[in-house]
């Protein structure tokens, strides 16, 4: 669900786990100038009686080759915690370490090797820690390196009550006073803090909302042929993600199924001023969905490789600290 990228790192928020990739762009130009090309021992001893199998792995392992050599910027698995299905939305890192949405327990949380989660904040409407997901609490919006505004589906306090047949009452919060800032919004997501101002997906009327936190003046930014959700900027641009209508088990409808009889899935460009659009990608296919967008800066063909890979066994990126002796 959740995804988060700068100049160094690229974190994801998996079904049970965050999985932690970190950017080695002077290994990259390492392995294109042919420091793995030669290494022809990786599989032979095991394999050696099966030749196939070995030429196979062989093919793969070329082709993985030839891929990474194409890029211009390479991310490697470094570390994943195990949370449990906490049903992480936004993360986003800041001052105090890496912040998630905790879904499932109404709260937003960091994470620690000794614990699951560890809750630091929740809605004030919600009165106790359990694995009820009572107001789909989703959407977090960092400012000055801390969490400031959050959105929720509801104020309710009661298990999964955004999926019954209660008004749609979406709101975005300010964390820092308990306060809330808008309220009556249908299943917004995304809220992110931009140049003063807190932009916000109201995506089940396909609506982009600019507001201004210290007036509450809310201006609609953008109308959206889609479920709007995942919002970013960069080089003065807004990108906004766009996913298509879908069955839920929320019992009420949506003004968007209403509205349309087609919905896109893709990603828009606007300018974040005035809501113009620049530019549009529609997605085709089987992707149908889309969460969150993350921007990563200075590369046009990026490669991730997952922790089953087969080059993992032969890419070192360490730090040499070797001294006479350990003190």
């Amino acid at each position: 669900m959740g995804i988060y990228a700068d100049e160094h790192r690229i974190t994801l928020g998996t079904f049970s786990q965050v999985l932690e990739f970190k950017r080695s762009d002077e290994l990259l130009e390492s392995i294109k100038q042919g420091s793995l090309d030669n290494e022809q021992k990786f599989s032979k001893k095991v394999l050696e009686k099966d030749k196939e199998r070995l030429e196979k792995l062989k093919e793969e392992r070329k082709a993985a080759l030839d891929e990474i050599k194409k890029a211009d910027a390479l991310y490697l698995p470094r570390a994943s915690i195990t949370t449990g299905m906490i049903n992480i939305h936004d993360i986003a890192w800041g001052t105090d370490g890496l912040w998630v949405v905790n879904s499932t327990f109404s709260c937003l949380s960091t994470l620690s090797p000794d614990y699951s989660f560890v809750a630091r904040w929740k809605p004030p409407f919600i009165s106790e820690l359990v694995p009820e997901d009572r107001c789909h609490l989703n959407g977090m919006a960092m400012r000055d390196g801390k969490p400031r505004y959050v959105t929720t589906f509801n104020k309710f306090d009661e298990r999964d009550s955004w999926t019954k047949e209660n008004p749609h009452d979406g709101t975005l919060i300010d964390i820092k006073t308990n306060t809330t800032l808008i309220e009556g919004m249908v299943m917004p997501h995304s809220p992110r803090y931009y140049n003063g101002f807190v932009y916000v997906c109201e995506s089940g009327e396909g609506r982009v909302w600019k507001i201004n936190p210290n007036t509450r003046e809310k201006t609609e930014l953008a109308r959206l042929q889609g479920f709007t959700r995942g919002i970013n900027f960069y080089g003065g641009l807004m990108f906004v993600g766009l996913s298509k209508s879908r069955a839920s088990d929320v019992k009420k409808s949506i003004p968007l199924s209403e509205l349309y009889d087609k919905t896109f899935s893709g990603i828009w460009v606007l300018n974040p001023e005035n809501g113009t659009e620049i530019a549009h990608l529609k997605f085709e296919g089987d992707l149908a969905q889309i969460y969150d967008i993350a921007v990563i800066p200075n590369a046009t063909q990026a490669e991730l490789l997952s922790g089953n890979n087969s080059l993992i066994r032969h890419i070192f990126d360490y730090q040499e600290s070797i001294r006479k002796t350990i003190q």
